[in-house]
């Protein structure tokens, strides 16, 4: 009898188990090196990561053209039967830009902005998790994501600097509304968490940030944190720019905020999955594809690490649950927009008191602009455009969607 009862408690469990489903995220930060002006063809390169961690979330920073974004969505994302890659809007910003890549079987892209800094913009991006019979009007899981690439240099300025980039995109946090599950990587170049900048982004502000694995301390060309370095990859130079001589920074870094952890908002980081891809711990001052061979991943991807970029790319796993709660959310409308000849044609499904419309081409730079009031729909004429790849950026008080348009 005591038998059986164990085997329906076992039962119980895994029944119970069964019916709290979860889905994974993989996110994946990466600086990839001044691309695709390092070299072009490396997004072939880059096809084996991507094949290795298959990231849900893609941010990346360097990046310098919109080819670059062309280029990785079909040489290293959507390919080999995958089709469900998608970009975020391409904004040419001062210096090197940033970019989001989303895999759309999960996700959608609910809105973006720019956080101009003194040198480079700090992107953000907005996504939901798309489940089964929900849409944005119902609100499930949004995942805010921002990707940034500080001042680098070991000057006193040069950290004052980082400070004050950080500085702003704190206060952009505490300005936002109702923000939830931040997920905020990118290259830091920080050399301690002594550095004020470390200190604003996980303290400063109402937005408090975390470490996933919170290891305080001199990072540089210590080998206390082998096993945490993300630069360099290489020992020597391969002529494209990237910096040299081994593992021995941690530059590269995931950051999130406390609900993360808890799962207070239906996101919750999974724990021990946070690494810098590649790094072993055995390769301090190396490169990262040196002797002794590399055993956190196969020799393939070491090379790939080792070519693709001076940094290495910083994963994390997050669960959430396919059977989201329903929270109404009384701001969100769905929108939807659409071109038809020289039209774009916008619905929403109640009426807007204002909404503000930017037409951008692929370099972002803004081509027409415009202002509808109380109305649920508008017909706008594209003007100036020619055969291409646009964007259209409706915003109103509580809402910014952008639509991809194609002028044939």
């Amino acid at each position: 009898m005591d038998l059986i009862k164990s085997i329906f408690f076992v039962f119980l469990i895994s029944f119970s188990t069964l019916g709290k489903a979860q889905d994974t995220l993989t996110v994946m930060a990466y600086n990839i090196l001044n691309y695709p002006s390092s070299n072009v063809s490396k997004a072939d390169t880059l096809k084996p990561i991507i094949q290795l961690v298959k990231p849900d979330i893609f941010m990346i920073t360097e990046l310098t053209s919109f080819t670059g974004v062309s280029t990785i969505m079909n040489s290293a994302l959507n390919v080999d039967g995958v089709t469900s890659y998608q970009n975020a809007t391409y904004f040419n910003g001062p210096d090197t830009d940033n970019m989001l890549f989303y895999n759309t079987d999960k996700l959608v892209l609910y809105s973006q902005d720019e956080v101009p800094t003194a040198l480079r913009n700090i992107s953000e991006y907005v996504l939901y998790y798309d489940a089964s019979g929900m849409t944005v009007a119902t609100d499930t899981v949004f995942i805010y994501c921002y990707m940034a690439h500080l001042k680098a240099g070991t000057e006193e300025d040069d950290e004052q600097r980082r400070n004050q980039e950080a500085i702003l995109l704190k206060n952009y946090l505490d300005a936002r509304l109702e923000i939830e599950n931040v997920i905020f990587g990118g290259d830091f170049n920080f050399y301690s968490s002594s550095e004020s900048a470390h200190n604003t982004i996980l303290n400063g502000g109402s937005v408090t940030l975390l470490d996933p694995i919170s290891s305080p301390g001199e990072w540089t060309n210590n080998s206390s944190f082998a096993s945490i370095h993300t630069q360099s990859t290489r020992s020597n130079t391969l002529g494209d720019g990237g910096s040299y001589g081994g593992m021995d920074d941690r530059f590269d870094f995931i950051f999130f905020t406390e609900d993360l952890q808890t799962g207070a908002n239906d996101l919750t980081y999974v724990p021990g999955s946070y690494n810098a891809l590649g790094n072993d711990g055995n390769h301090f001052n190396k490169s990262i594809n040196a002797t002794p061979t590399n055993s956190s991943v196969s020799v393939n991807i070491a090379d790939a690490l080792y070519t693709m970029s001076d940094h290495l790319p910083v994963v994390l796993k997050a669960s959430i649950p396919i059977n989201v709660s329903v929270k109404e959310n009384q701001y969100l409308r769905r929108w939807k927009g659409y071109l038809v000849g020289n039209y774009f044609n916008f619905r929403s499904e109640k009426n807007e008191k204002e909404l503000t419309v930017f037409v951008y081409d692929v370099l972002g730079k803004i081509m027409q602009t415009n202002r509808f009031k109380n109305s649920n729909q508008f017909s706008l004429k594209l003007q100036k455009i020619s055969q291409g790849v646009y964007f259209v950026k409706v915003i109103s008080k509580n809402q910014q969607e952008s639509f991809k348009i194609f002028k044939r």
